[in-house]
């Protein structure tokens, strides 16, 4: 994977003054995403667009220079830089070799003949995750594309007759033109979710996952769809051989995802999703594969000895990294320097990345996306008990719900109390209990955080709104496959797809989600929920069961989570109280300061789970490092 960076100005007077220093600034920025090679070009047409394209190279597929980016075509009218990873580039360049010579065996080449062949369309040839910029002088045209599930991500911004764009929204600040003001809608995404959707600064646009930008010789722009999960449903599969269809489909899957030509392993959490990942790999593998896992010293949150038993099933070159609060608060500064955008997540991701870039890998498969397709989430029990209970609730009367409400606040934590007060309430934090059951801070606790109410009553429509496009969007599905996907558009992409990218390309680590192939994605949403529902997973231990021990499948889902609720009452609390009780300037008029410290006292006394003062300690410090200069 790369980092990737550039500026198209279609009104040459007005070009930026030293535009060469700006782009290196914003690779600069991007260095971390790819520091084996950087590129440069300029380009001007004689229609006048001058575009300032740049790339910073980590090497996968092709080491030498010949991968060598941005990256022309024959008569160089071409031009490609990208962040990608195409796992079908050899049938593809094998379609391709009859009309083109290739100079090199990288996926980039492939994917730049794609384009002169097939224009746009190559997208609907591509199995990968990538985001790239295509320069077509011949059109004066700029073509700027995302994957399918958006595990790459790419940010832009448009101010006037000039778009400037980068895999990351740092780079998007480092260029000097982008105005710094925090978005409120972003802000209250983050506050609502412990995620963003939109980005957390106004002026910056993410290109949406399966989405494309075509900018023509005019500045011209549009950004279209050319794919959606949903497009492929109609009559649901079915049939004897549905879980040969499913192992089939996961096998390719992750087989796919095993080229490369730098040093391979796989995340090993020793549940089944990570389980199904190394199996298969360790299945086709000639030499043992090399594993990593996160220990604890509190048993309720280590996972280890289950991991260990996966790696000794399938004789796994296994690492364990042992984690306390010591050395989370050593590594804590550089974590959150990492953050490109802030979340309440992502500091797991970010150390065992770390552990594998120290062991030598370069590229580690991830069980990513099974809890999501295959219903490993207690979203998939909960909400259809809600719905079922709603019924019952609507017939009674008003005051008895209040009794009721009364009652939950003594026999539950706060949090809890909050959300089924919230619930009975019908504050859902969007348009259906799925938000509510995602939230981080309800709707009265957001309004209390928020420093201007009227601001945050605007944001709670808007959020409606938004969530209820993604309801209609999925409204023809049946229960299961509704929740499947929210949590894939919802908190997959915006969470743990971003998270993961941000905290591996840290290091730098390539992080593959076969899981999240579109192939298989489109296929789960085909199956009808009822051959999903029921014991969490229970198609995917199924159809996988010849790789999964006994123990996997009996014991117990365990989050991937770190003991917060520990650690931060002990070596951690001084740091946090360090910035929660702090000021941060540009959060002044936006947040209440005594919302904050009020959210830190109940978690001191109890009263609040870790991970609401977790989160304004990272919104915080993100803002302070990244906003207040």
């Amino acid at each position: 994977m790369c980092g990737i960076a550039g500026f198209i100005n279609f009104d040459p007077a007005e070009e930026v003054d030293n535009p060469g220093k700006v782009l290196r600034n914003m690779l600069d920025s991007l260095r971390h995403r790819g520091p084996d090679d950087r590129g440069q070009e300029r380009f001007q047409s004689d229609t006048g667009p001058i575009l300032h394209l740049g790339h910073q190279r980590f090497s996968i597929i092709d080491l030498s220079p010949a991968g060598h980016q941005p990256m022309p075509n024959d008569d160089k009218s071409v031009w490609v830089s990208t962040n990608s990873e195409i796992y079908n580039y050899q049938s593809l360049r094998d379609e391709l070799r009859e009309s083109y010579h290739f100079k090199s065996d990288s996926d980039t080449e492939v994917l730049l003949r794609a384009y002169e062949k097939w224009g746009i369309e190559c997208l609907d040839k591509l199995n990968g995750m990538f985001s790239f910029a295509i320069w077509d002088s011949k059109r004066s045209a700029l073509f700027i594309a995302r994957d399918r599930m958006g595990i790459k991500p790419l940010y832009y911004n448009i101010q006037g007759r000039q778009l400037t764009f980068a895999s990351e929204l740092r780079a998007l600040l480092a260029s000097g033109f982008i105005d710094k003001s925090i978005s409120s809608g972003g802000l209250f995404q983050y506050l609502s979710f412990g995620h963003v959707v939109d980005p957390i600064i106004d002026s910056v646009r993410e290109l949406k996952p399966g989405h494309y930008l075509w900018i023509d010789a005019q500045g011209d722009w549009q950004e279209k769809q050319y794919w959606h999960p949903l497009h492929h449903t109609g009559k649901y599969l079915s049939g004897a051989d549905l879980q040969e269809q499913v192992k089939t489909n996961i096998e390719e899957s992750i087989q796919c995802r095993r080229v490369s030509d730098v040093p391979l392993g796989a995340f090993l959490s020793g549940g089944i999703d990570s389980s199904v990942v190394v199996g298969s790999l360790a299945k086709n593998s000639d030499t043992p594969i090399t594993t990593l896992t996160i220990g604890f010293d509190e048993k309720e949150f280590d996972e280890s000895v289950y991991s260990q038993e996966i790696s000794d099933r399938f004789q796994t070159k296994h690492h364990l990294l042992r984690l306390n609060e010591k050395q989370l608060l050593q590594a804590l500064p550089a974590c959150l320097s990492a953050m490109d955008q802030p979340t309440m997540d992502g500091v797991n991701s970010y150390l065992i990345s770390r552990s594998a870039h120290e062991i030598g890998l370069k590229v580690a498969l991830s069980g990513l996306g099974g809890d999501e397709l295959f219903g490993g989430y207690p979203s998939f029990q909960l909400i259809p008990k809600l719905l079922q209970r709603k019924k019952i609730l609507n017939s009674i009367p008003k005051m008895l719900r209040k009794l009721g409400v009364g009652l939950s606040k003594t026999l539950f934590t706060s949090d809890p109390a909050t959300k089924l007060e919230h619930w009975v309430q019908g504050k859902l934090s969007g348009a259906h209990e799925y938000f509510l059951i995602r939230a981080l801070f309800c709707q009265n606790p957001v309004l209390d955080l928020f420093a201007d109410q009227n601001i945050a009553q605007t944001e709670i429509k808007n959020n409606l709104v938004r969530t209820q496009g993604l309801i209609k969007n999925c409204a023809s599905l049946d229960l299961f496959n509704q929740i499947s996907y929210l949590e894939t558009i919802h908190y997959l992409q915006n969470m743990l797809l971003r998270d993961t990218d941000m905290m591996s390309m840290a290091h730098p680590i390539e992080v593959r989600v076969p899981f999240m192939d579109h192939r298989l994605v489109e296929m789960m949403f085909q199956i009808s929920g009822s051959e999903k529902s029921g014991i969490a997973k229970s198609l995917l231990i199924d159809s996988m069961k010849s790789l999964l021990p006994t123990s996997a499948i009996k014991r117990k889902k365990m989050g991937f989570t770190f003991p917060f609720e520990v650690w931060m009452r002990g070596s951690l609390r001084a740091e946090m109280e360090a910035v929660l009780l702090s000021k941060t300037k540009p959060l002044d008029g936006l947040i209440s300061q005594k919302a904050i410290e009020k959210v830190w006292r109940h978690f001191l006394a109890g009263k609040s789970s870790w991970s609401r003062p977790w989160s304004l300690y990272v919104l915080k410090a993100w803002v302070d490092k990244n906003l207040s200069h």
